[in-house]
Formats: structure tokens, C-alpha cells, sequence
């Protein structure tokens, strides 16, 4: 074949609906007759083979307020360490949130809530803020609402179906919202949020693991959640927080739940720096008496039973003191107000101790094999790294995604990113630029 541009043209649409995001772009610059061919693929493009950092808005493209077509975004590219820009009017000016499949949820100062595929700029619109159950209890501006209401935003499965061309009624999007960080979740067509009815108020993150959801409370508690048309919504406790570490220190403390390799897995990421007081307060001794703040009837058999087998008991964990050291030297050094100093990670499994009212509990995992995780203000993500040019196993990708701290900084956040080594400690950049926002900084997008 003498030009790329006479591939026939139902063979060009069978390749381009296998590829990847990235795959599909690389593809459009071959020639004019494929960037012209591929505005027409009807099917969504499958998610990037690899995250990409979506990048926060350039500070000069906020200020054109009545040139929404100029709106570009960047996404940094981790396999080739390149960034492609993209016209995206559909994001500019709103928060951002990572929602998995190829999805991202926005959240504006109109208060309105879409799910949007950027590249295929099919857009989904839910319910808006003011369908929750729970408000604020006093006058927020919408600027704050925009910034604050939504904290995480997990789905169950892609809001699209490529057979019927309409939006998928049973996928779930369930986030964490509010003033006291409750959960609820809705689906495409239904016209408000849900409440998932509970008496913890508090959540710090959620996953979506073999068919259900699950949450994780800011004291380390993780509960299953039950959506179910004929049954009572509700989300029952099913593991106690982990041991040997002291989640009483909340503001130093991000936690994070992922699954890798059919694995549950707990991600602590420790925080330090000159936004905090005192830098030595972690406290990692371990607690006994861990079971005694929960009562029967908050703990699940029934929820936990099916989703973990019985495994050979490699028994003995060892619990061992750990503690992350911190450099206040460096920290003295550097500008930027606080600063990921180390992470901790550990594994789900069935707990075997005699007189505990929970049948699961977690263990220190010092090893990732040849996962990689990315963490932050996104759908958690395990990888296997071998696979992927530029990733490396045995690693925790990390984005900034704390905006209670970002009032504190000078330019916004975004600097806190980095590349967590398992192995030796180290944290390494993975984005060598700069890009920081108030509102809405560079994320993971998958």
C-alpha cells in the first residue's frame, strides 16, 4: 500500500475501536485523512493504557472568560514523558475528579455535576448539588461549593453503552460529599443523590471491589456498602482500622483503598512539613485493644463472607515498629508549606484471632511486586508496571489532592507529586513542570 491515507476505510474503523486513548491520538497525526476519519468513530476510545496526569489550567487561560473554544488542558504522557494539549471548553473553570473508564466528573460554580469522556466529549449530566440530601448548615458561595463539595467519585462501571449508543442506567456512581464527608451515590436518569444510610460521617476514600462498594472511614474503619432496589441502604463495618497506626492524628494522614491483583489494599500516605506543627507525632504502636471501639452490631458476616477465601496461614505476620523519618532540615529548605514524607501499605485478609468480632482484618504489605499504584484525586489504580514502557513496579504513583490544605499555599497546589519507592523509601518527581490551582490541581486520569 503506497499511503497510510488509502487504508480502506471500515478496516481504519475496526483498528481505531481496539486502541487506546493514546494509541488513537498517536494515530490522528499520521495524516489529515485519519484525523478527519477519527471525528466519526462512533464508539468511545478505550481508556489511556497508562494514567495520564490530566494538568491543572495554565494561569492564562482563566483570564479569557469569553473565549471558552481557546480552552486547552494538558495531560502528561508517563510512558513518553510528553504532554498533549487538548481544546477542552467542557472542564474550564470547573473542578475535576479522575472517575475511572475513561471518565471524568466536573463540578462548576453553576453547581452542575457531568460526567465527561474528553476525547470523545460525550457528556452525561447528573443530578446537581442541591438533590443531596445533606447541605451545608450555613451560606457557602458557589465558588467554595465548586471547590469542597465533592471529595472522591468512584463508578461501578462505564456510564456508556457502545451497543445501544445511550448511557448505561445500572452503572453507580457513588461519591464522598459534604460538610461531614458522607456517602451516596446516584445513576444515570435518576434525578437526585442517594444516601447511603450509616452513622459514621467521615469518609476518606472508596473502591469498587468484586461487585460492591466499599469505604473507608477517617478512623481506619472500612465498610461494605449495600445498593440494593430491595433492600435498605446501608453500609455495615466488615474491619477494624489497621494496627500500629495512630489515625487519631488525622490531619497528617491521608488514607486511600485500591485494588491490585485481587487484592484489597490500604494506602497510608504520611504528610509533614512547615503546615504542621510538630513533625515527630506519628505514633505506630500498636493498639490491642483495636476491636474494643466497635460494637456487634456494626460488624458484617454476611457482607465480607463471600468476597475472601480461606488462605494457607502464612500465619505470622510479624507487627513490627515502624516509623517514617522525616528530613526537618529539607523541610526548612523548601517553600512549599507541606510534603508527602512516606507511605504505608497493607492487605486485607481473613482474621483468624480468637474473640474478634471482625472475620477480616489488615496486614503489612512490604512489597508490590510488580504493581504499580496511583493514588490521589482519582479513582485509585493498580497496574501491572512490566507491561508499561516508564512505569515502575513496586511503586506508588501520587497527585496533591488535599484542597483543605491549598488556601495555605502561595500559588495553589499541585506540588506535592511524586514517585514512592517500596523498596528504599525514596520519592522521586514523575512531572518535572509545574502546575497549581486553587481548585482544581493535575490528577490522574484513566
Amino acid at each position: 500500500m503506497s499511503k497510510w491515507a488509502d487504508l480502506p476505510c471500515d478496516v481504519f474503523f475496526q483498528i481505531m475501536c481496539r486502541l487506546c486513548s493514546d494509541d488513537t491520538i498517536i494515530s490522528s497525526a499520521v495524516c489529515k485523512s485519519w484525523h478527519s476519519l477519527l471525528k466519526s468513530v462512533e464508539k468511545l476510545p478505550l481508556p489511556p493504557s497508562c494514567p495520564w496526569l490530566m494538568l491543572a489550567e495554565e494561569s492564562e487561560q482563566s483570564e479569557k472568560i469569553n473565549d471558552e473554544e481557546s480552552r486547552t488542558r494538558g495531560f502528561f504522557n508517563l510512558r513518553n514523558a510528553r504532554v498533549h494539549y487538548f481544546k477542552l471548553p467542557e472542564v474550564a473553570g470547573r473542578r475535576c475528579f479522575g472517575a475511572s473508564f475513561g471518565w471524568l466528573l466536573t463540578i462548576g460554580t453553576d453547581l452542575q455535576i457531568n460526567l465527561l469522556h474528553p476525547f470523545s466529549k460525550y457528556q452525561l449530566c447528573l443530578p446537581p448539588i442541591a438533590t443531596f440530601r445533606c447541605q451545608y448548615e450555613f451560606k457557602v458561595t458557589p465558588e467554595r461549593l465548586r471547590r469542597m463539595f465533592l471529595k472522591k467519585v468512584v463508578l461501578s462501571r462505564s456510564p456508556w453503552n457502545p451497543a445501544t449508543r445511550e448511557c448505561d442506567c445500572d452503572c453507580i456512581v457513588m461519591v464522598i460529599y459534604g460538610e461531614y464527608q458522607q456517602l451516596a451515590f446516584t445513576r444515570p436518569g435518576y434525578k437526585a443523590w442517594v444516601d447511603i444510610t450509616n452513622t459514621r460521617k467521615r469518609y476518606a476514600d472508596i473502591a469498587f471491589y468484586k461487585g460492591k462498594f466499599y469505604a473507608v472511614h477517617f478512623d481506619g474503619t472500612l465498610v461494605v456498602c449495600r445498593i440494593d432496589d430491595n433492600k435498605k441502604l446501608k453500609a455495615k463495618a466488615v474491619a477494624p482500622p489497621p494496627e500500629g497506626i495512630n489515625f487519631k492524628i488525622q490531619i497528617h494522614i491521608q488514607k486511600y483503598i485500591v485494588e491490585s491483583s485481587g487484592d484489597l489494599l490500604f494506602v497510608t500516605r504520611f504528610q509533614g512539613g512547615q503546615f504542621y506543627s510538630r513533625l515527630n507525632d506519628f505514633s505506630y504502636e500498636e493498639d490491642s485493644d483495636s476491636d474494643s471501639d466497635y460494637s456487634e452490631s456494626e460488624s458484617s458476616d454476611e457482607d465480607s463472607e463471600d468476597d475472601f477465601e480461606d488462605e494457607d496461614s502464612e500465619n505470622a505476620v510479624e507487627d513490627e515498629d515502624s516509623k517514617v523519618e522525616s528530613d526537618e532540615e529539607g523541610f526548612a529548605k523548601n517553600d512549599n508549606p507541606y510534603v508527602t514524607i512516606g507511605f504505608t501499605v497493607q492487605k486485607l485478609k481473613r482474621c483468624t484471632q480468637e474473640g474478634s468480632i471482625f472475620k477480616l482484618k489488615w496486614v503489612k504489605v512490604d512489597s508490590l511486586g510488580d504493581q504499580a499504584l496511583f493514588v490521589g484525586n482519582s479513582s485509585s489504580l493498580s497496574l501491572t508496571a512490566l507491561s508499561l514502557n516508564g512505569i515502575k513496579p513496586n511503586c506508588i504513583y501520587f497527585t496533591d489532592g488535599d484542597l483543605t490544605h491549598f488556601n495555605c499555599t502561595r500559588n495553589g497546589g499541585g506540588f506535592d507529586m511524586g514517585v514512592y519507592r517500596m523498596e528504599d523509601a525514596r520519592i522521586m518527581p514523575h512531572y518535572s513542570g509545574q502546575s497549581l490551582s486553587f481548585f482544581c490541581s493535575p490528577l490522574w486520569y484513566m
